[in-house]
């Protein structure tokens, strides 16, 4: 059976439609384990909120911190947890890739009438960002009630424009890393560093050493994903450029890492060949 022709704007909007499909049955799973997902959320909650406790002890003996505030360093904290979570939760193909692999589906895949990433990127959903996604949020917004910035319609559009740039920024990487699957037997032990790279951009740029900030802006580029987006809504008038950079760095890298993708697919061979 041959797939219908569409225009751009109609497969488009034919994927969209499709990707609810998947959040659909994403959620029945959320409500069909309701164990596992409050166990998540739980777990979610667990995990930022020991970093909050670890930066309010820091902030007791030392008012600031590379010129940043307790409030500040929240929402930096904050924009960068909910995007990890973004991430884990919508975009967690790169650490499911191995076993598609391995198993045969990405055969099937192959074969059906949309795209083998697109279906991998369907079938990835991650129970445990739930929980993240939630606190990431609530700790988000609750920063940034406290701190001195100006909410617009401009810096809320931009909040949510920095947080899927930011997934798709960690999603390209990730994929970047992950496609080497076509190439190397085993990956694995390379992707899950890489990954937690990002936890470092949960604070200010500031603190690091010359060299981290380099890898992260330029080799790695999480700092474009979470804190130079946090740091333009703190203080706009420092990181202007943040405003189009961030979005534009996520175009870049998904290009990228999609070209990559396509070279490694036309290698692929059949597990039943």
């Amino acid at each position: 059976m041959l797939a219908p022709k569409r225009n751009a704007v109609q497969q488009l909007f034919f994927l969209i439609g499709m990707y609810g499909h998947y959040l659909k049955v994403y959620v029945k799973t959320l409500v069909e384990y309701r164990a596992d997902t409050i166990i998540a959320v739980a777990a979610g909650i667990v995990a930022q909120g020991s970093t909050l406790v670890f930066l309010s002890v820091i902030f007791q003996r030392i008012p600031q911190l590379a010129d940043w505030g307790f409030y500040e360093m929240v929402f930096i904290f904050g924009l960068a947890a909910t995007a990890k979570a973004l991430n884990q939760t919508i975009f967690n193909a790169p650490f499911t890739l191995t076993g598609f692999i391995r198993r045969g589906q990405m055969d099937v895949m192959m074969v059906r009438p949309v795209g083998a990433l697109f279906q991998t990127i369907g079938h990835s959903q991650e129970l445990n960002g739930v929980g993240q996604l939630i606190t990431g949020m609530v700790i988000l917004v609750y920063a940034g009630a406290r701190v001195d910035m100006a909410w617009t319609v401009w810096t809320v559009l931009y909040t949510v424009i920095a947080l899927f740039s930011s997934a798709l920024i960690q999603f390209a990487v990730l994929l970047t890393i992950s496609v080497l699957t076509f190439w190397v037997h085993e990956i694995r032990s390379l992707i899950y560093p890489v990954n937690w790279l990002f936890d470092f951009t949960r604070y200010p740029l500031d603190i690091f050493h010359p060299v981290l900030r380099g890898l992260l802006t330029y080799v790695v580029p999480y700092a474009l994903g979470s804190f130079f987006p946090a740091a333009y809504l703190l203080r706009p008038g420092l990181y202007s450029w943040a405003a189009w950079g961030v979005p534009a760095t996520a175009a870049v890298v998904v290009l990228l890492a999609y070209g990559l993708w396509a070279v490694g697919l036309k290698r692929y061979a059949s597990v039943a060949g």
